[in-house]
């Protein structure tokens, strides 16, 4: 079982006994079990987002300010460090309502007005990604961040 997946039914049990402690004594806010138990609750959703960021999925897409590229897994290194190369990818779908603004114009259909079809890139350079404790992310040196996820995504900022 995935130490997520292992937060989450903890998560399950604890917000049983919160609406169990609140039917018995009619949400008394100010009640210091009550405040322990949020905060008992506040901390394991801390550490479900730690796990669900940390786990290593079969992408990592790349996310640069507003723009991400799409990357895939191709070796797992170790659980704090993975190999990966970016993936081809062929715009199908284009935005199609852009309206005076902005530096060139303002494309209202920015996000559902794109789609992309993705491909595996065997020529691409592979290079390794690692886990920052510190910054809680996926990355390259300091400034390069990914976020795994079970599907590749691309997305250009036509805004920009």
């Amino acid at each position: 079982m995935k130490k997520s997946e292992t937060i989450q039914k903890q998560l399950d049990a604890l917000e049983e006994v919160i609406h169990q402690f609140c039917v018995d004594t009619q949400c008394d806010f100010k009640d210091p079990k009550y405040k322990e138990l949020r905060y008992q609750e506040r901390t394991l959703n801390q550490q479900l987002q730690y796990w669900e960021r940390k786990e290593i999925k079969k992408y990592a897409n790349h996310h640069a300010y507003t723009d991400i590229e799409p990357y895939e897994v191709v070796r797992i290194v170790s659980e704090n460090c993975v190999e990966v190369r970016a993936m081809k990818t062929t715009q199908t779908k284009f935005p199609q309502d852009v309206r005076p603004g902005g530096f060139a114009g303002h494309t209202v259909d920015n996000r559902e007005g794109q789609d992309y079809k993705y491909e595996s890139n065997p020529d691409a350079t592979p290079f390794k990604i690692r886990w920052s404790e510190a910054n809680r992310q996926w990355q390259k040196g300091a400034q390069v961040c990914f976020i795994m996820s079970d599907r590749p995504y691309k997305f250009y900022d036509y805004n920009f």
